[in-house]
């Protein structure tokens, strides 16, 4: 009779349990890296010749979270229902254009109505989709526009339900941050080996970014917006190998999974903070300060969800409502070195806080009955992935270390409020 496998400590606690389903799913992009190599090589060719570089919205977090990011293309242009201040606005008509979208969760969303999608693929563009193929069945022979799939997680893995959200804990999001960006690594690597480099956001949280960043744009007096060229001039990157941009991205994502391992009895404390709160009809408020939540949650204001979300913003003072009352909690996960003051503040209205920074924990921060610390050391600014012989890092890291966090702690709550 086989052996009984041995269960570990992690297995048995919520955080744990979804901690590990994260490592599998890690498991499985790298599986998948030949094919996310071929997806950036194939959205190299088109841009080498000359194309655009596109993020159509389908899904509404995508162009956010791949647009204007640390780590991230600077020179692409945006289409005209996805509008930013001082961008080139374009319709992706042209052979040499490259779309790059990702999808909504296919249970709240129609393909076959969607006018974004339907005119992308009734157009000339290279679409390749950040996301899994059987998602677009209802399109039938139109898929064949797609150049590529990323794949991802099944729509239905992960854990806990509450009303709708089945799962409340899922991988879905997790896969779309990781793969969306990995493939893009992989597209950067293919233009360094046919001689290509291109602009690349340094995050404006460093000294002298701003001053670094607008030294590329095309400026002059004759029209606007402005535009970025999308590769560099006269800059020579030593290649990247194929899989380098994936796996390092992996491995360092692998490595905050990690330091969260590392930290169950902090993250089952949140949860627990969280569950008390709730229970009480308190406030659960939460903010990820990086591009994506809450809109990547598609919540809708017709259905009930278990904590309340902020707009990503660093500065605690903004970030939390000025009406949070004593026995309230806050998740703040920040972008920014950690206020001490604004924090004491916090805690001085009786405000339960859970608060992680990159920057770390100051010295100076003392210990509170309503004040939980857990790491999570993403680099500061962000971006990833070393580029050698290059002035930035490529791809950030925040909404794929964000997800791991966030709903490790929520599996947390959900076990303690008997959520199935």
């Amino acid at each position: 009779m086989a052996a009984r496998a041995k269960s570990s400590p992690a297995d048995r606690t919520p955080a744990g349990r979804y901690l590990k389903l994260i490592r599998r799913r890690i498991r499985a992009i790298r599986r998948d890296i030949p094919s996310l190599i071929e997806m950036g090589e194939r959205m190299a060719e088109p841009m080498l010749a000359g194309g655009r570089f596109l993020i159509p919205r389908v899904a509404g977090f995508w162009p956010r979270e791949f647009g204007g990011r640390a780590g991230g293309l600077m020179g692409m242009t945006y289409h005209p229902r996805f509008r930013m201040p001082g961008r080139p606005v374009l319709r992706p008509n042209r052979k040499t254009d490259v779309a790059y979208i990702a999808l909504p969760d296919p249970r709240w969303w129609d393909a076959a109505q969607d006018e974004t999608l339907a005119e992308l693929l009734r157009g000339k563009a290279h679409v390749f989709v950040n996301g899994r193929e059987d998602e677009l069945a209802a399109l039938g022979g139109a898929r064949k526009r797609v150049s590529a799939f990323a794949g991802g997680a099944p729509v239905d893995e992960g854990l806990y339900g509450f009303a709708e959200r089945r799962p409340l804990a899922g991988l879905r999001h997790f896969d779309q941050f990781v793969r969306g960006w990995a493939a893009a690594g992989e597209f950067i690597a293919a233009c360094t080996r046919n001689g290509k480099m291109p602009t690349i956001y340094m995050s404006v949280w460093l000294e002298g970014a701003l001053l670094r960043n607008a030294s590329f744009v095309e400026h002059h007096n004759l029209r606007e917006p402005w535009t970025t060229p999308f590769f560099h001039r006269d800059v020579y990157i030593p290649p990247l190998a194929p899989g380098y941009a994936a796996e390092s991205f992996l491995d360092i994502a692998e490595g905050h999974l990690k330091a969260l391992e590392a930290q169950l009895l902090l993250l089952a404390r949140a949860g627990r903070w969280m569950a008390e709160a709730r229970r009480r009809g308190r406030r659960v408020w939460v903010t990820a300060t990086g591009h994506s939540y809450p809109e990547i949650l598609e919540l809708r204001e017709d259905k009930e969800y278990p904590v309340e979300w902020g707009w990503p913003i660093s500065d605690l003072r903004k970030a939390l409502p000025a009406d949070l009352r004593r026995g309230d909690v806050a998740l703040h996960m920040g972008y920014a070195p950690v206020d001490v003051r604004v924090i004491g503040a916090v805690l001085k209205k009786g405000i339960r806080l859970i608060h992680t920074s990159p920057y770390g924990r100051p010295a100076s921060l003392p210990d509170h009955e309503d004040f939980l610390w857990f790491d999570l050391p993403w680099r500061p600014a962000d971006a990833s992935v070393d580029v050698p012989g290059y002035s930035v890092r490529i791809l950030p890291m925040s909404s794929t270390c964000h997800t791991m966090a966030y709903f490790a702690i929520l599996s947390e709550m959900a076990e303690r409020m008997g959520w199935k």
